[in-house]
């Protein structure tokens, strides 16, 4: 049975109290085992039976693999090198939940496309293989699970009717406020379709991926995402933690790149409502967490109240890179259902605990993102360090700034002009050994449906340089706004014919970004 432990966090705003206190802490220790969804959701009072541990095989041993298990199997030749396997059938008897719990750790478990029932195959898009969950997936330590689709399918995970778990797959669950020394395998989340959604509108989960106090890295990669109420990825950890100084807990890692995330109006039987964010990240008490944390080369696009919240420790650090944002941030999320309160909407929330002045700020390093938004772009809290290089900004506001105590600095772009090279809007030529220049890591703004902000509109407190490009910025600050050492446009960079070239690049894919809105 699963049993909810409400732990108390400064971190989440009330708005998502009430949703934090559910997805703490679940129980994942179940040991009974049932064939049925349905068994699995009513007979809570059956008669528990432990059922055997599914065998497995050496990765390299498997033979006769549909062609999909096989490309798979090539693939990723270095990561299932030396491990077992597991290669999955679906059927829609089964709950992969529990075929899960019945997989040793440090086992790879691959979803093939065979089937026990006819495939599904949509009214546009690829045929669809599908694996039910009547609860959530709990992932042991080393565990990685990889669809594993033939040519021209689709392996989706979705819920069944009787689901009531906060969230389809946790990691590291039940830590929230400690880290679990034992459990250092790495966990691989690849090619899967998450569907939270069942035959019944009013079966609704909270996260896809939930995960607390892991000491691993989570590697969630080349995955699509249609958003729940709240978000795909909702990571939680209270515990506190210095990750220079503890051989035992180096602190968690993640990456999260090449998805696809799309949000749309979630129907149920009573409401209509939109997802309230995409990532969610709350590591504020976890110290000098260095090149853990990456958020790289995804889609993001949809109806969503707000892309991401994050929240990072003192000395860490997590990089933003080559993201395509292309959101409506219009509509009514859960929560302002429930409650009447109105959430934040928006791009990306950045946060950090309240610091004293000597400690060293958590750094955020944004760039070549081209960031799409209906209200703000960035949302600033607390005192942290920024690195702006090459990223291309539209909305109705750039900034939202609230640090009285502490400024917002601006760190050098420089040293990420090379994350500028596979930018969709870069103007970065071939690439070469010259040191970078400001030409190639200046950023652009454009204000959306009439708005007069600049790309200064709102940032107060800032100690630093930012650099934006004069054509499509206006150079007029706001006569309430309170820069210090702010550099805007400078003569080297606005005259130069590199600039030049970006900002007619920016333009462009600012209207490629109205009419992908608009589909």
């Amino acid at each position: 049975m699963i049993n909810l432990q409400h732990h108390p966090s400064l971190f989440i705003p009330p708005v998502f109290l009430l949703l934090a206190l559910n997805l703490q802490a679940q129980n994942t220790t179940q040991s009974t085992i049932t064939a049925q969804p349905t068994a699995a959701a009513q007979s809570s009072t059956a008669a528990p039976t432990t059922a055997p541990l599914i065998p497995t095989e050496l990765c390299s041993s498997l033979r006769d693999q549909t062609t999909g298990v096989e490309q798979r199997l090539n693939h990723y030749s270095d990561l299932v090198s030396g491990r077992q396997c597991v290669v999955l059938t679906a059927n829609p008897a089964d709950d992969l939940s529990e075929l899960i719990k019945r997989i040793p750790d440090n086992t790879v478990i691959l979803l093939s496309s065979k089937t026990t029932s006819p495939t599904l195959t949509p009214v546009t898009g690829k045929p669809t293989i599908e694996y039910l969950i009547a609860s959530a997936i709990v992932l042991k330590s080393g565990q990685d699970i990889i669809g594993a689709a033939d040519d021209g399918f689709e392996i989706v995970i979705k819920l069944h009717d009787n689901f009531t778990n906060r969230y389809m797959i946790g990691v590291g669950v039940g830590y929230s406020r400690k880290f679990n020394s034992g459990e250092t395998g790495d966990n691989h989340i690849k090619h899967i379709t998450f569907r939270p959604t069942a035959v019944n509108p009013d079966t609704l989960t909270d996260a896809i991926i939930h995960t607390n106090c892991y000491n691993r890295t989570l590697s969630i990669e080349n995955n699509v995402f249609y958003l729940p109420v709240w978000a795909a990825v909702n990571i939680h950890c209270t515990a506190y933690l210095d990750a220079s100084t503890n051989d035992l807990h180096t602190g968690p890692g993640l990456r999260f790149a090449n998805n696809k995330v799309i949000g749309d109006t979630i129907r149920t039987t009573k409401h209509s409502m939109i997802p309230l964010e995409a990532i969610f990240i709350n590591f504020r008490n976890i110290n000098n967490l260095s090149n853990k944390l990456e958020i790289i080369e995804n889609t993001f696009r949809g109806k969503i109240s707000e892309l991401a919240q994050i929240a990072i420790g003192s000395g860490s650090n997590i990089n933003i890179f080559r993201n395509t944002v292309v959101i409506d941030n219009k509509g009514k999320t859960r929560s302002e259902i429930r409650t009447g309160i109105e959430t934040r909407r928006g791009g990306f929330a950045l946060k950090s605990l309240f610091l004293f002045a000597y400690r060293k700020a958590p750094l955020i390093n944004l760039a070549g993102n081209n960031i799409y938004v209906t209200t703000t772009a960035l949302t600033i809290y607390d005192r942290l360090d920024l690195a702006l290089a090459c990223n291309h900004f539209m909305g109705m506001t750039l900034w939202k700034v609230d640090n009285e105590y502490f400024p917002l600095k601006a760190v050098d772009p420089l040293p990420l002009a090379g994350e500028c090279q596979s930018s969709v809007s870069s103007t970065v030529g071939p690439a070469t050994t010259s040191a970078p220049t400001l030409c190639q890591i200046v950023n652009t703004w454009t204000p959306f449906n009439d708005s007069k902000a600049t790309a200064l509109t709102g940032l107060t407190n800032v100690e630093g340089q930012f650099y934006f490009g004069s054509a499509v910025c206006m150079t007029e600050p706001q006569s309430s706004a309170s820069i210090t050492n702010m550099t805007f446009s400078n003569s080297p960079v606005s005259t130069s014919s590199a600039v030049k070239a970006s900002m007619t690049n920016g333009l462009e894919f600012i209207a490629t970004l109205v009419i992908l809105l608009k589909l």
